[in-house]
């Protein structure tokens, strides 16, 4: 029986010995894909903004402001890089912009522009972009590739029923007129630049969220985030941009940026971090179910421990634009630089949310709002918060009214 007893002792070490080194070998070898995945993502990076920055060179020889798709615009040329055409989603107007030599030639070209653009689908748009399929493809043995769809651009926002020809005309030649240009001076000899301005119809946003539905109807019921919240979100990123791109980069509605919210929702939904190539977050789908479930893990992993609902959805508002750990930062430290910033540490767990629990739980959800708006550390947050803040109301009584 001592024998029995003794063996079993000794095989019970032994195991936990395998079991520690088994966990330890599991997270070296974690640590090491995600360092790689990080590396990755520089290499991506670099990558992008090479090529952008190539690109624009290229298009400094036509244009004195060479201009490239931003969170809010999306941006286009023709492949002799002498049209351009614009849509401006923040300010809901489109820029027709040629360079030709005479009005009749100027006048040829910003037609055929606005009637490919009013038909142009983000499918389209990714494939015109010399840019974006040269990543996406160079990347494609390490990332998350997807199809795009065939969501419109504009067309969904400037007509009721998918348009005929001859309604596509009609639009065409209502805002293409030789009356309506404005005539600038060209970097191309002999030439001028022509420009039309074209309104979009006031209530675009509306509209594009009736056409996301869908797909936010199901994100929102599996994922347990609220519609309102979602569409509140996508107006604040990208003023409904399908082909939205910021310097960081971020990418598509949502604006996710691969290496981290985009890293840690692909886990959260599929159990391996990967990396999100463009064509993946262009596609609409994919782009809404990663920035929804980004928000499912802000909500109900990260700030779990936050004991008010109202309080804990401006918390997740917050850290979907800066992070959950500068938010917590903005109840950890009260120190202040010469601009009125707010400074942490990381030494003194400054960053720490289990830290800053019992302060945000000793408040009420007003003055939870109030600490974040006084005392987030960067500018960009404390305004993103409170345009998030508003558009809530907006988006709720929208749904509730069927508007959407």
């Amino acid at each position: 029986m001592k024998r029995v007893i003794i063996s079993l002792i000794l095989l019970s070490s032994l195991n936990a010995h395998s079991f520690d080194e088994f966990k330890k070998n599991q997270t070296q070898e974690f640590n090491t894909y995600k360092n790689n995945l990080q590396k990755e993502f520089q290499a991506y990076k670099e990558t992008l903004n090479k090529e952008f920055n190539e690109y624009k060179k290229s298009l400094s020889k036509f244009w004195k402001e060479p201009k490239l798709t931003t969170k809010k615009t999306f941006v286009e040329y023709s492949k002799d890089l002498k049209t351009r055409k614009e849509v401006d989603f923040q300010n809901k107007k489109i820029k027709i912009e040629v360079i030709a030599t005479t009005p009749q030639e100027a006048l040829q070209k910003a037609k055929k522009a606005l009637k490919t653009l009013v038909t142009e689908t983000t499918k389209v748009a990714f494939d015109n972009n010399p840019v974006l399929k040269k990543v996406d493809e160079k990347f494609k043995n390490i990332g998350v590739r997807a199809n795009l769809s065939n969501r419109p651009i504009v067309k969904d926002v400037i007509f009721k029923t998918s348009p005929s020809q001859s309604q596509i005309n009609s639009y065409v030649k209502t805002y293409i007129k030789p009356k309506n240009f404005h005539i600038r001076t060209s970097k191309i000899k002999d030439s001028k630049v022509y420009l039309i301005n074209i309104p979009l119809p006031s209530d675009t946003y509306i509209k594009k969220a009736k056409n996301l539905k869908p797909i936010v109807a199901q994100k929102s019921y599996k994922l347990q985030i609220p519609p309102y919240l979602i569409y509140a979100i996508i107006e604040t990123e990208s003023s409904y941009n399908p082909m939205a791109r910021s310097y960081v980069p971020a990418f598509g509605l949502m604006q996710i940026v691969p290496s981290t919210a985009g890293r840690d929702a692909y886990k959260m939904l599929y159990g391996t971090p990967k990396l999100l190539t463009p064509s993946y977050l262009y596609n609409e789908n994919n782009n809404i179910l990663i920035g929804t479930a980004y928000l499912k893990k802000l909500y109900y992993v990260y700030f779990r421990g936050v004991k008010n609902k109202i309080s804990r959805l401006y918390l997740t508002i917050a850290a979907y634009n800066t992070g959950p750990g500068n938010v917590a930062c903005a109840f950890n430290s009260n120190n202040k630089d010469f601009r009125g910033n707010t400074i942490c540490y990381r030494v003194r767990g400054d960053y720490s949310i289990k830290k800053a629990l019992p302060k945000i739980n000793s408040l009420s959800s007003k003055e939870v709002y109030e600490r974040l708006i006084n005392n987030l550390r960067y500018e960009e947050a404390r305004n993103y918060l409170q345009k998030v803040y508003s558009r809530l109301k907006k988006y709720f009584y929208a749904i509730k009214q069927g508007k959407i």
